[in-house]
């Protein structure tokens, strides 16, 4: 009789369920299962997938055998919200896929499983080998990513390295995993074995502040502190090239701890040590910059903690709000200009403090201080020694020194910068000239000839024709050998970052990459990503993004912004829970940023792990 019904509506899924289950019990089971398989995937396709569990576990005990029948009902398990019987089915799809070996098609039920689990980092890394074996390397390196970067936020260095291993056999010369494994060797202590895998991380990376890092901690960990030394004092010039002060200090602290004789190295360090200390005084702790009221003091502390959280929007906005009815008062303009510091936009904050001078009294030598340190002055012209050659990178010692530039025209004593800057420009060494000048503002920040003499000199570079280096004075790969700076013809970094930006927004994802690639910070960074993103360039801008915020600080102002950036790059390749979890640490890190659009984005994404 039901198959008569069913003749008459072959749509009736009640009446096809009834035959299939009369089937089974007449043991009949080939029919039985034709019948229930039509049911499910009517029940799939209509999105009824509690409906649907009976069903399949009826299958399941016909075809035991069978992933895909644990694969639909570990999903159908999940959406109903019962995750231990949907890990129990996914589990069980997982292992058939691999018994029929097929560890493609097992890799999905385990990242599932690996989902419903976020806190189960081995999960993750059972998708990321299941991907490897059936030959998805790229599938395989973001699993392995996910499981580093989770270690990572653990602090647990040692399973960083183990994963970084695994994944260094499908990219041998991925920068950030040689790095990674080099750090957890360092960490054990088998400083030799980080070397081998620094060594192509510095042909590739020479300029990296992390390989260097590295690199020196791996000589001295090998008993070659000479060469530590030399690593440790470039890697001061490069943080003092990238007006990064602490780093800098940081570096010549632990270079002075090799040669506390070094009276070269002490004294940059005491210098560092001083600009840092400076830098950190900011114009609203000084005395004439006080607020002379309770409201001024209230929209001067909020403005510099929403900048410490890096919402720059918010607390500019609220200070330029104040300072519409209080045009002249002091400390907001003060606390104005320190927070277009903190958002990198120190071009702007110049004519703020300009303005300040007048009435700073006995403290405007501090603020005109200030003002030129935050122009981000290097500490050198360039490299005064002979750096590291490429066969410096193998474990055993050398017996090499250091020898100085040749140099045909010698610098007359007592030389001060704009006079070595003149010099060196006569030379044809327009880089080392622009650097000399710009320390001349460090003392003078308002010095007309020398700033009309760098506009000149950033002129005549744009205007006239690159000509190609010539073969013999090209570095060559691996070693510390300085690469001719491309200042000459940039923007300044905060106006660089904006117009890339700007670029990026409007879909010019090249000509806003060729600004932003070579500026440092994580705001460049961030940039970077929005152009590659502007070029579909995914996985580009997800690589960028993703090192940038695992390299900075979570005090860095554009911090709070990577985060939501990287958050939807995951989203935009699937991998949700990963966008999950960065946007709960945005959430909790820094409320106010942006708080409609993440609390919507968290809803949606909870739903997708349904």
């Amino acid at each position: 009789m039901y198959l008569q019904i069913l003749r008459l509506d072959p749509r009736d899924r009640r009446v096809r369920q009834k035959v299939g289950e009369i089937y089974l019990r007449q043991g009949k089971n080939a029919d039985a299962e034709r019948h229930l398989r039509e049911v499910v995937d009517s029940l799939l396709k209509e999105g009824s997938h509690r409906a649907a569990v009976s069903v399949l576990k009826q299958l399941a005990g016909l075809r035991p055998d069978d992933p895909q029948i644990h694969s639909d009902l570990g999903e159908c398990y999940l959406a109903g919200g019962y995750h231990s019987d949907a890990r129990a089915a996914l589990d069980a799809a997982v292992r058939g896929w691999v018994s029929l070996g097929k560890p493609l098609l097992a890799a999905k039920p385990a990242r599932r499983v690996a989902d419903s689990a976020p806190g189960d980092v081995t999960l993750r890394l059972r998708v990321g080998e299941l991907l490897q074996s059936g030959g998805d390397n790229a599938g395989a390196l973001d699993a392995f990513q996910e499981v580093i970067d989770e270690f990572r936020r653990r602090g647990r260095l040692d399973e960083v390295g183990r994963v970084a291993e695994i994944a260094l056999a499908l990219k041998p010369d991925d920068v950030g995993l040689l790095l990674d494994a080099a750090h957890a060797r360092i960490a054990a202590g088998d400083c030799k074995r980080a070397l081998q895998a620094l060594q192509p991380a510095f042909a590739a990376a020479p300029r990296e502040p992390r390989t260097l890092d590295l690199l020196a901690r791996a000589f001295e960990g090998s008993g070659q502190p000479d060469r530590a030394l030399k690593v440790l004092v470039e890697l001061s010039r490069l943080a003092a090239e990238r007006a990064e002060i602490k780093g800098e200090v940081e570096a010549l602290r632990r270079a002075a701890a090799l040669a506390p004789d070094d009276e070269d190295i002490r004294s940059r360090l005491v210098n560092a040590e001083d600009r840092l200390g400076r830098l950190e005084q900011k114009l609203t702790g000084m005395a004439f910059a006080q607020p002379v009221d309770e409201e001024e003091l209230r929209v001067v502390v909020r403005a510099e903690v929403l900048a410490r959280y890096g919402l720059v929007d918010r607390a500019e906005s609220e200070v330029r709000e104040a300072l519409s009815a209080r045009g002249d008062s002091v400390a907001l303009i003060a606390g104005l200009a320190e927070v277009l510091v903190s958002a990198g936009r120190s071009v702007e904050a110049m004519p703020w403090m300009e303005r300040l001078l007048p009435r700073a009294g006995a403290e405007a030598e501090a603020v005109i201080d200030r003002m030129a340190l935050i122009r981000g002055m290097p500490a050198a012209a360039g490299l005064d020694e002979e750096l590291l050659e490429e066969d410096d990178l193998a474990p055993e010692p050398d017996d090499g020194s250091l020898l100085p530039p040749e140099n045909d025209e010698q610098p007359d004593a007592g030389e001060g910068p704009e006079a070595e800057g003149d010099r060196l420009a006569r030379r044809g060494d327009f880089a080392g000239a622009l650097l000399a000048w710009r320390r001349a503002l460090a003392d003078d920040p308002l010095n007309e000839g020398v700033l009309a003499k760098i506009a000149e000199l950033r002129s005549a570079a744009r205007s006239a024709p690159p000509e190609p280096a010539p073969a013999a004075a090209r570095p060559s790969e691996g070693t510390f050998a300085e690469v001719e700076p491309a200042a000459l013809d940039e923007v300044s970094p905060e106006g660089g970052v904006e117009e890339a930006r700007a670029l990026a927004a409007v879909g010019q994802g090249e000509a806003a990459l060729q600004i932003v690639r070579d500026l440092p910070g994580l705001e460049a960074r961030i940039v970077e990503a929005q152009a590659r993103r502007a070029q579909s360039d995914l996985s580009g801008a997800l690589e960028v993004l993703r090192e940038a915020t695992n390299d900075a600080s979570e005090s860095d102002p554009a911090y709070p912004e990577a985060l939501f950036d990287l958050a939807g790059l995951y989203t935009a390749t699937q991998k949700h829970r990963s966008a999950l979890r960065l946007l709960e640490e945005l959430r909790d890190l820094a409320p106010e940023f942006r708080s409609a659009e993440v609390e919507s984005r968290l809803r949606g994404l909870q739903l997708l792990a349904r």
